[in-house]
């Protein structure tokens, strides 16, 4: 064999093996990407927060905390009352005397909710402080638990955390039965009644706006779920039918290197394809969509390949259809071993604008 050959057989040699490798390893890169951001994220938001609530319990300025949009997954939807949380700070007696406000969306003004709604500290109950033709929905709380230093260390307790997410949620749900809302983040506290007030007047031109903007329209999410195997099965179908004059020569480790290879970037791409395809039906039958990112399934819980997990703004008139719609991308799909699900209403975090209007 002459040097030629044996340098032509090493170089397929190397080929087949990078092909191998190359999908392997950028999975593995944006694997310790994600957590780099993740890391980097968590301690910009506890810059942020402590920064920020410092400043609302000054008087005279507000702060909005973690949003529970942030986290890409609403909270379980459940309507039994909040348990109580003790507070992981003892409660100095200046704190319980001059208690915070805590603010959960903003309503027009003359809006009616239940005398006994509780709020995230359920021994306080939710009431609305109006302001130039806006309410503020608001409950008390203790600086005890939501003061700088204990909420800094509360947002780290993911039990603390979690049962405060389905509080707040909760008291929107009953509110969005009842009218138009603009939700604020988690943790949105000032330090009284008058700041609350000062708040709405400097923001009213915004949430007017977006009062509008949202009227008689929700929040809805849809996901679409491989089960595991359907994307390699659809490729290899993909690949049956591919032209022989495609598939790589050489040895035979090469040949089904290559064709592993191909296999793995063929289901990328029709992964893509497939939620694109989904996607655009749905965001032509809704007011507004956006594309969150795909969750992992120790975050959801699911089984599979995630594919799409999309946000919609839907007209309350138009939820009927779209429902339909969603049913019958489920049906098509079913075949090819992938789900398509309905999630909501939720409140519309999604799509308020920049943050600027749900906390500023």
């Amino acid at each position: 064999m002459s040097r030629d050959d044996v340098t032509r057989r090493l170089r397929e040699a190397i080929d087949a093996f990078a092909a191998d490798r190359a999908p392997e390893l950028v999975e593995e890169a944006r694997a310790e990407a994600l957590a780099k951001v993740r890391r980097v994220l968590a301690e910009t938001m506890t810059e942020s927060l402590l920064s920020q609530s410092r400043q609302a319990l000054q008087p005279g300025r507000g702060t909005g905390g973690a949003s529970p949009a942030a986290e890409r997954q609403p909270a379980p939807r459940k309507k039994e009352p909040v348990a109580p949380v003790a507070a992981r700070k003892s409660a100095r007696p200046e704190e319980e005397a001059a208690p915070a406000h805590y603010v959960y969306g903003v309503v027009a003004a003359q809006v009616e909710l239940p005398r006994d709604l509780a709020g995230v500290d359920p021994r306080h109950q939710v009431s609305l402080v109006e302001e130039q033709g806006l309410a503020a929905i608001v409950s008390t709380v203790s600086l005890a638990e939501f003061g700088e230093e204990p909420l800094h260390e509360n947002l780290n307790d993911v039990a603390w955390l979690e049962e405060k997410a389905r509080a707040h949620e909760q008291v929107l749900d009953v509110a969005l039965q009842r009218a138009t809302v603009v939700p604020l983040r988690l943790c949105t506290i000032y330090s009284g009644e008058a700041q609350v007030r000062e708040m709405l007047v400097r923001e009213r031109a915004v949430m007017l706006d977006a009062l509008g903007r949202l009227d008689g329209k929700a929040e809805w999410g849809a996901k679409a779920i491989a089960e595991p195997g359907a994307l390699g099965r659809a490729a290899q179908r993909s690949g049956e039918n591919a032209e022989e004059d495609d598939a790589p020569r050489g040895t035979a480790y090469m040949d089904r290197k290559g064709r592993e290879a191909r296999t793995q970037s063929e289901a990328v791409e029709i992964a893509e394809e497939w939620a694109a395809t989904i996607h655009d039906q749905l965001a032509d039958a809704a007011s507004e969509a956006l594309l969150n990112p795909l969750q992992q399934p120790e975050v959801s819980g699911h089984e599979g390949d995630m594919l799409l997990n999309g946000v919609y703004l839907l007209d309350d008139h138009a939820v009927a259809a779209f429902s339909a719609l969603v049913d019958r991308l489920a049906e098509e799909y079913r075949p090819l071993g992938v789900t398509v699900e309905l999630t909501g209403p939720w409140p519309p975090y999604n799509f308020v604008k920049s943050s600027i209007e749900s906390a500023r």
